[in-house]
């Protein structure tokens, strides 16, 4: 499995969820295949993170790049997959108080 992420603008959020879903369905719904939002903690900026079965899907996804699974954050929101699944992985992001 390779993991990906992506700093992303909101407005390329829907054309990237609609291409991985597409892919997705495309291959029987892989477990090991999700999409998932994210913050950066180290720059505080949207990502999306994604899991693939191999590296020649990544070329179909402009600007990710492949990341270890120890650099990937602890939370995150499931966009695209199963939710048993992001959750070995991940914990869902904790709301926070409204200041």
């Amino acid at each position: 499995m390779l993991w990906a992420k992506k700093a992303i603008d909101p407005a390329e959020r829907d054309p990237t969820q609609d291409r991985f879903e597409e892919l997705f369905v495309k291959l029987g719904s892989p477990k090991q295949m999700m999409l998932a939002a994210a913050c950066d903690p180290a720059s505080g900026q949207s990502i999306l993170l994604m899991s693939l079965p191999n590296t020649a899907y990544l070329g179909l996804f402009s600007g990710f790049e492949s990341v270890a699974e120890d650099a990937l954050p602890s939370e995150a929101a499931l966009l695209v997959g199963h939710s048993d699944e992001l959750l070995k992985r991940f914990r869902y992001p904790a709301r926070r108080a409204a200041p």
